[in-house]
């Protein structure tokens, strides 16, 4: 009885803290950023909900092109515990006909697993504090204050995953607890094995934290602690193996694809010291008035319990001030605010500890009081926080305060009821001043998410496309659109990506995607060679930029606004040859160079031949409002740059390929049209800049080519302009033409094709994306997957008939699966231990 009655007021606290989520959606909002949250999270969580359904639970073809689900999803939701509890709810109700599992019913269902996830933050929390001796009511207001949090807000506003890392700190102390007091540790295997496989990236915020909490423990006794040091060392380290052991099958191949991920390091300088006010209006952790009021108030220190979680709020506090410790729960990367809520769960224990040892001493109380005001005069006066929220946190500080002084049994209920003003203010101010308004049903039906009329295009190429073409669409900065839409694209964005992929077209490629960025790729950069070569016979833009279309494609359809173009010729999705290229030989040729040798050859690490060069052409360069003089550029008007004149006969058809290296020297943002085509770069100092100055922009053949800046001084270096006739697109079709069509199947983590009648030395080549996890047999024996043209694919081919299958799975699967099946072993064999000798070795 006792614990539904937690159950059931934690549910009511988190419905109340939800209220103005609750209002926002009944009038058509949804609980989404307008950023990631609409990109990612909401998406993703469709995409894994059908790619599962589908029987693919470890590789799926439609995300981008291609990837594992273990190594690049489990960031987000592919091995999340409550992602996967909303899948079993949602698949009995699809069952029973009572919900259709769209994207729409994803983004409504958020609001009610933050509820539901809130309230049980609150269970396992009160759970925890009642560990150290603290009355219920007390534990809960504690628990109230760690999960009803501004951290808690922004977390499932934006990155709606990041608020399951709310769920395990309790847990995790829980389990702690057991160790030192009672020699136990099954409690903490188990959840830290279940943590792990959640998530790594919160594994590791979480583990820094225990690290933490045992350090303190180790100098801060309980008169319940049981367990010598060494003994509990021996039970940490003892308990961390077996742990990862049993989370190795996803453990490991979700750290493996953060280590692949290709990210640019950080070349500018972290700050050591970023000031927050934390008494009024910061968006990360803000401070309860009963907090400054306890950490100040001198008898309650006469507690250890107090002591222990004092001392930790107080440095974590301090830590949340250095981007240097943002950077270190980042992995050493950009500082990111991600952790704060390890303060949050210190501070609900230190009031919680706090009000029940709380006794009136009116000297140390009074001088408390006179600081905790003059700190929130000054904060509230010099913090530059808006006046309403300084009256609004000034007066909850003030009833605090007096709660103290004339009513302490009510300061618990205040403390609940000013968590819950604070957190419903922060929700309205998140809702209007950060865009959330915008989250709504109008705007996932408009041409900016995912309109009729964009759908309407799609659907004409599903019915025209072959099973495995696919089609070059993306919505400005919705580089998951595919997802979103539902069909075979060339663009995703997710913080882990398939790191050959990103330098494919950073660097080895040059493939521009409008919008300089990290964490994404997108388009083929109106490149036709690329469309050929990666199955991506269709090309669909808004009507206004729809002369940008590649050479050779034809218009298919339109609507008023859209237009979808088609390629008037294909390369087959399996190509065979036998003509390789070293690609080290190609490490200083073009661009163009290395497309070309993706037609007319593979591209390997062991190639034999060397292709050759793209036609290079001479050209003229006049300054327009600008100067250009010894490799700087100054642009002296709101728009200049240079016109570059090439020397082609006027009969020649094709496309020109423009290279060149350019910086900004004021070094912020600016945006670079060639042409008729426009791309931006980010400012020097973003943490989402990719590094590269390098850039290939193709462009029709015109007599002039304008290169256009906006006013500023650049670097421009390296010019170059070559001629893209399209001879060796030719030669390729009319090989591919001569050769039998080669039927494929690509379901998921299977692919298998067969090709008659190959001569030694031939490869077949395939745009799948080259992973750690393929394996190939040709005619029943083991074969490698060779890593081709840069991030794709290839395999070795015996004379005559070859049966090819390539299967994916995570990597290193077995060892994984071993290890697990070794960690379930030593698991069971610690129960039997632990319950036959009833722990008592353990016991001082």
């Amino acid at each position: 009885m006792r614990q539904f009655k937690l159950i059931s007021v934690a549910l009511l606290v988190s419905t109340i803290a939800h209220a103005f989520f609750i209002y926002y959606q009944s009038q058509g909002g949804f609980i989404a950023g307008p950023n990631d949250g609409l990109s990612q999270m909401v998406p993703f969580k469709h995409f894994l909900y059908e790619t599962f359904h589908k029987g693919n639970l470890v590789y799926a073809e439609d995300f981008g092109f291609g990837g594992g689900i273990l190594t690049q999803l489990a960031y987000y939701f592919s091995t999340s515990v409550v992602f996967w509890l909303s899948v079993a709810v949602v698949s009995l109700f699809d069952v029973l006909g009572l919900v259709t599992p769209d994207l729409d019913m994803w983004l409504r269902l958020a609001l009610i697993v933050s509820v539901i996830r809130l309230a049980v933050v609150i269970v396992f929390a009160t759970y925890a504090y009642q560990l150290f001796n603290v009355r219920t009511l007390h534990a809960f207001v504690g628990a109230v204050i760690y999960g009803v949090s501004v951290m808690y807000i922004r977390h499932v506003t934006f990155w709606e995953f990041f608020a399951d890392g709310f769920l395990w700190i309790p847990l995790l102390v829980i389990g702690l607890e057991r160790i030192i007091r009672n020699g136990r540790a099954d409690f903490f295997i188990v959840v830290s094995a279940i943590m792990l496989i959640n998530n790594f990236y919160f594994a590791y915020i979480n583990l820094v934290f225990v690290l933490v909490y045992v350090l303190f423990r180790q100098f801060i006794h309980l008169p319940e602690d049981r367990v010598s040091r060494k003994q509990q060392w021996l039970l940490y380290s003892g308990s961390g193996v077996i742990a990862l052991l049993l989370s190795s099958f996803a453990f490991i191949p979700a750290t493996y694809g953060f280590l692949q991920n290709e990210r640019p390091s950080l070349e500018h300088e972290i700050r050591w010291i970023q000031l927050d006010n934390l008494l009024y209006d910061s968006n990360l952790l803000i401070l309860p008035a009963v907090f400054l009021l306890f950490a100040l108030y001198r008898p309650l220190y006469r507690h250890v319990t107090f002591r222990l979680f004092a001392s930790m709020s107080l440095l974590l506090t301090l830590l949340h001030f250095s981007p240097h410790v943002g950077s270190f729960f980042n992995g050493f990367s950009a500082p990111q605010y991600r952790w704060e809520y390890l303060a949050s769960f210190t501070i609900g224990g230190m009031v919680a500890v706090g009000l029940t040892h709380w006794r009136f001493e009116k000297t140390s109380f009074f001088k408390t009081a006179v600081v905790t005001v003059l700190a929130y005069l000054g904060f509230g006066i010099f913090g530059n926080a808006p006046w309403p929220i300084v009256f609004g946190m000034f007066a909850l500080m003030i009833l605090t305060v007096l709660s103290f002084w004339l009513k302490p049994l009510l300061a618990p209920y205040l403390i609940i009821a000013s968590c819950l003003i604070v957190f419903n203010g922060y929700t309205k101010l998140v809702l209007h001043d950060l865009s959330i308004i915008d989250t709504n049903e109008t705007f996932v039906t408009s041409e900016h998410y995912n309109s009729a009329e964009q759908r309407e295009l799609i659907d004409v190429v599903r019915e025209k496309a072959g099973p495995l073409e696919r089609v070059d669409w993306m919505i400005p900065l919705r580089n998951n659109t595919p997802i979103v839409q539902s069909f075979l694209g060339t663009s995703l964005y997710s913080s882990i990506l398939n790191g050959h992929l990103l330098t494919f077209y950073w660097s080895d490629l040059e493939i521009d995607m409008r919008r300089e960025s990290v964490s994404r790729y997108g388009t083929l950069g109106n490149r036709s060679n690329l469309h050929h070569v990666l199955s991506t016979p269709y090309w669909m833009r808004d009507k206004a930029i729809a002369s940008e279309a590649p050479y050779g494609f034809k218009l298919l359809a339109e609507t008023e606004r859209y237009a979808v173009y088609e390629s008037a010729t294909r390369l087959p999705f399996i190509r065979t040859t036998s003509n390789t290229y070293s690609r080290e030989a190609l490490k200083d040729v073009s661009m163009l160079t290395r497309e070309q040798a993706m037609l007319s050859g593979v591209i390997l690490e062991d190639g034999s031949e060397t292709p050759s060069p793209a036609q290079t052409i001479t050209f003229v360069s006049e300054p327009v409002n600008a100067v250009w003089e010894d490799e700087t550029l100054q642009v002296t008007a709101e728009e200049g740059g240079v016109d570059f004149i090439p020397d082609v006969p006027d009969s020649a058809t094709g496309d020109l390929y423009v290279s060149f290296k350019i910086r900004k020297l004021e070094g912020d943002d600016f945006f670079i049209r060639l042409g008729n085509y426009r791309t931006t770069r980010k400012p020097e100092a973003s943490i989402y800049r990719t590094n590269f100055t390098s850039m290939t922009l193709r462009t029709p053949l015109e007599k002039n080519v304008p290169l256009r800046l906006p006013e500023g001084t650049y670097v421009l270096e390296d010019v170059t302009i070559e001629w893209e006739d399209y001879a060796t697109l030719e030669d390729a079709l009319e090989e591919a033409a001569s050769i039998p069509d080669i039927p494929v199947v690509w379901d998921g983590p299977d692919i298998d094709f067969t090709v008659e009648d190959a001569t030694e030395g031939t490869y077949a080549v395939l745009p799948v994306p080259y992973e750690r996890g393929w394996k190939a047999t040709v005619n029943g024996e083991r074969r490698d997957v060779l890593q081709a043209n840069y991030a794709w694919s290839a395999v070795s081919l015996d004379e005559g008939r070859n049966e090819v299958a390539l299967t994916y799975r995570p990597p290193f699967f077995t060892l994984t699966t071993g290890l697990t099946l070794f960690g379930v072993i030593l698991f069971g064999s610690y129960l039997v231990l632990a319950r036959r000798l009833q722990t008592r070795i353990f016991f001082r």
